[in-house]
């Protein structure tokens, strides 16, 4: 997976900080002896009113409470601390001496994320607490790599806006490469770095003058020297971004061509990227099949005729094979269905 920048809810010394909320003094003092001799920094609460008063300094990574406790137990400590939005992602793992159907079923059904029964061995308390906090990095993985895909798109979405003609382009050549590269059998990692060059593949556009960009002609040398530019300008704009790093050669080389004839490097065969190849395929198959200001969209069948001619020349002959595959199997169609149903 495309590694984005983590977040990490701990103290200055960089141990992961958890809140222990227990009434009974003994069992306190055993379960944070046990979690800080495991590395953990723990702060304590003898009842949910006090473990409210903790929370107001401190965001721990994972709660961890009793349910009968005096003055509000850990229902109610639950319930409010999950109606603020700091405390609303903040894992929370109940632990009770009442084992029953009843009580699993109750701290289960109000969104809690674990339910251990006491008497417990240190061994299940670190386990289930390192479970959760590693459910927890996933999950905050996944949604901050959602987030920068949705920014992206906003912003390869409003470069595209410049040109009528080139509409929702960036989700077609998604929709295409992702297909040739399940065909491919490419791991996720790979795939994410394709999702990012294909969502940007196109962003050193915003360096090109909109002139150019809707000329319903020819364009002559200079127009095309500048237009030639927008891989390297676009690989630059995503430099310095660690979590953008891998789709860095989609952007730069997904112009150049089997033969050397591409640009900007005039880089051929192998020495081409392999995800920028694969872009290539899509990225030419959603160019003939779209109107441009100087001519109407290719019917697609032409498209991929015109592409297969094409194999062994401007196009690495494995990727137009995968593109034959998804062809027959009917995944190219139904891409552009959707991309139809889209504009409708």
């Amino acid at each position: 997976m495309t590694q984005v920048p983590e977040l990490q809810l701990s103290t200055d010394n960089g141990r992961t900080t958890l809140l222990v909320v227990e009434d009974d003094p003994a069992m306190l003092v055993a379960l944070r002896d046990i979690l800080e001799g495991a590395g953990f920094d723990v702060h304590t609460a003898g009842n949910g009113r006090d473990a409210l008063d903790v929370l107001a300094d401190v965001r721990p990574a994972l709660i961890l409470s009793d349910i009968s406790m005096p003055v509000m137990d850990g229902i109610q400590l639950f319930e409010t601390v999950r109606k603020r939005p700091s405390g609303m992602a903040i894992p929370f793992i109940f632990l009770t001496a009442r084992g029953t159907r009843e009580d699993i079923f109750a701290g289960k059904s109000l969104g809690a994320d674990d339910y251990i029964t006491k008497p417990i061995t240190s061994h299940e308390l670190l386990a289930a607490v390192q479970a959760r906090l590693q459910r927890a990095d996933e999950l905050m993985v996944a949604q901050l790599q959602a987030a920068y895909k949705a920014s992206l798109r906003t912003l390869a979405n409003a470069i595209e806006a410049r040109d009528q003609y080139t509409r929702d382009h960036v989700e077609r050549v998604n929709g295409y490469a992702q297909a040739l590269a399940s065909e491919l059998q490419w791991d996720e990692e790979r795939r994410d770095a394709l999702e990012f060059g294909a969502i940007l593949h196109d962003i050193g556009k915003i360096s090109v003058r909109e002139s150019i960009l809707t000329k319903d002609g020819p364009l002559n040398e200079e127009e095309w020297v500048e237009i030639r530019q927008h891989p390297t300008i676009g690989a630059r704009m995503i430099q310095g971004i660690p979590y953008l790093a891998p789709a860095i050669p989609v952007v730069l080389y997904h112009h150049e061509r089997w033969n050397g004839s591409g640009y900007p490097e005039g880089l051929s065969g192998e020495d081409i990227p392999d995800e920028a190849r694969l872009l290539a395929v899509a990225d030419t198959f959603d160019a003939l099949t779209s109107d441009r200001p100087y001519r109407k969209a290719k019917p697609a069948a032409d498209a991929y005729e015109i592409i297969k001619e094409e194999e062994g020349r401007l196009f690495d002959p494995e990727m137009v094979s995968a593109l034959e595959r998804c062809w027959k199997r009917g995944d190219i169609a139904r891409i552009l269905m959707i991309g139809d149903e889209a504009v409708a």
